[in-house]
C-alpha cells in the first residue's frame, strides 16, 4: 500500500469511527422524551456538524492515528466546542446588530421618501 493509499485508509476509518459515535449518540436521542430531544437540541445539530467536517477533511496518517485514540471523539470535540461558544454567541449577537443597524436605515430611508 503506498503512501496516498494509507492515508485515504486511515482517514477513511476516521470517518467510519465518528460515523458510529453519531449513530450512537442519535440512537440514544431517539429514547428520550420530545422535551429532552428539544433540550438536546443544540447538541444534536452541533454534533451533526462536526462529523460532517470529519468527511470533508483529509488528515495526515499521524493526525488521523491520533485522533483515533480518542474513546469517543464526538464528544470530546463537542465539549472542546461549548467550551469556546462563547465566540459564536458573539457573532451571533453581531450579526443581529448589523441586521437591526439596516432595517433602521432602510425604515428612516423609506419613512424620508413617503414625505
Amino acid at each position: 500500500m503506498n503512501y496516498q493509499e494509507y492515508r485515504k485508509s486511515l482517514n477513511q476509518r476516521l470517518s467510519e469511527k465518528v460515523g458510529r459515535e453519531l449513530a450512537d449518540f442519535r440512537e440514544g436521542i431517539l429514547s428520550k422524551t420530545p422535551q429532552e430531544i428539544y433540550d438536546a437540541a443544540h447538541q444534536i445539530i452541533l454534533k451533526n456538524d462536526i462529523a460532517e467536517c470529519f468527511l470533508e477533511t483529509d488528515y495526515s496518517p499521524q493526525t488521523a492515528k491520533a485522533l483515533m485514540k480518542s474513546s469517543n471523539l464526538l464528544q470530546d470535540i463537542y465539549e472542546e466546542c461549548l467550551e469556546k461558544d462563547n465566540s459564536h454567541k458573539e457573532d451571533l449577537l453581531q450579526i443581529i446588530k448589523d441586521f437591526k443597524d439596516y432595517m433602521v436605515k432602510t425604515e428612516k430611508i423609506l419613512s424620508e421618501k413617503e414625505r
